[in-house]
């Protein structure tokens, strides 16, 4: 496999021993922990209120929804999908859902009737890649996540911080094939009622514990290429419309133009790149919603950075990495990717997500 030319510093793969060190929690945080042994789901909360909730264990079908199926063609793969019949959009774990509005709102949504593998905010590939098989991650076909354990739940004065390991097997073999090491961290709320702030940061790393692995997007239709960290707004939502800020103009695309606004002003925002998602939530007590905006982040350590977006009508938005590039993992090199989701309350302008982005990118 050809390696792209700006993929020499992931296989150099910085390391995330910073994150992974062991921190005494605080004693006055308003954020902390709640767990659901039975479903393995670890929510964080913040003054008493859920802030998100994160799926270590496997989420079941709901009641009266099916698993769907690939039809059957004579070409096995096409590029897009598989033609033996597959089975997709089963059974999941590893993701976060729901991620709250201020007013206790659920923002994100989960099994959804028109495509049922879309679930709240999840990092995953539509190839993943051994050698010559392929598995869909992002599809939750032929390929799954598998809990492996929390390794960390930390409360600091302003964030908490939890880590988990899984681990990618195909379903036709049990050997695990990647380690996914995914550090969440929620940073405390700031700003004055009807201007909050609450910025999430997602750091996977992922490392091959066979030869011969790589991940990218579909690779032979005109819409493929997108992956990387996913949400799947609530299906309730009113009033959605985006805004994309991008230097490359080819370099992300959607079903609806109507819905977006496009920037691409290299000479007003340099490399800046970020989805700004707003809309309206349904909240109890809340009688007329006000807008809530959802920003959307790639770290600038990100392999091809800026990469490509990718947006739905249907509410479900990319930070598509790596698009159609292969990016193979090699074994004893570590892979990081790096994102940051902000929650704001009120509907944010230009100048305020730009704010937004150089912050996380200061970090």
């Amino acid at each position: 496999m050809k390696k792209h030319p700006r993929l020499r510093h992931v296989l150099a793969a910085a390391p995330l021993m910073a994150l992974f060190t062991p921190i005494s929690p605080a004693a006055s945080s308003p954020l902390a922990f709640t767990v659901d042994a039975a479903t393995q789901s670890y929510t964080i909360t913040e003054a008493g209120r859920p802030v998100l909730t994160y799926r270590f264990g496997e989420v079941p079908l709901p009641a009266g929804v099916e698993a769907k199926r690939f039809s059957q063609r004579a070409t096995p793969y096409d590029g897009a999908y598989f033609t033996d019949g597959s089975r997709y959009g089963g059974e999941r774990s590893d993701y976060v859902h729901p991620i709250y509005g201020f007013n206790g709102e659920e923002l994100t949504g989960d099994y959804p009737k028109d495509h049922i593998h879309h679930r709240g905010l999840w990092w995953s590939w539509c190839e993943v890649r051994r050698h010559d098989k392929i598995g869909d991650l992002w599809a939750v076909c032929k390929i799954r996540a598998y809990p492996v354990e929390i390794r960390r739940q930390t409360v600091l004065a302003d964030r908490a911080l939890l880590e988990a390991v899984n681990v990618w097997r195909y379903d036709d073999d049990p050997t695990p094939v990647v380690r996914e090491t995914v550090v969440l961290s929620v940073h405390r709320t700031t700003g004055a009622n009807g201007a909050r702030v609450r910025p999430i940061d997602v750091d996977v790393r992922l490392e091959a514990l066979v030869d011969g692995m790589a991940i990218c997007g579909r690779q032979k239709v005109d819409y493929g290429g997108y992956g990387g960290m996913t949400i799947r707004l609530n299906g309730q939502i009113k009033d959605f419309s985006l805004r994309a800020v991008h230097p490359h103009p080819d370099k992300w695309r959607g079903d609806t133009v109507a819905l977006a606004e496009r920037v691409i002003d290299p000479a007003a925002h340099g490399e800046a790149a970020w989805l700004a998602l707003y809309g309206r939530y349904p909240a109890a007590g809340v009688a007329n919603p006000d807008f809530t905006t959802v920003l959307m982040a790639e770290s600038r350590t990100t392999p091809l950075y800026p990469n490509q977006f990718r947006y739905y009508a249907t509410t479900c938005t990319s930070l598509a990495f790596p698009g159609k590039t292969v990016v193979p993992l090699p074994l004893g090199k570590p892979l990081d990717y790096r994102t940051r989701v902000v929650v704001c309350e009120g509907k944010t302008g230009l100048e305020q997500e730009k704010a937004l982005w150089q912050a996380y990118q200061a970090r």
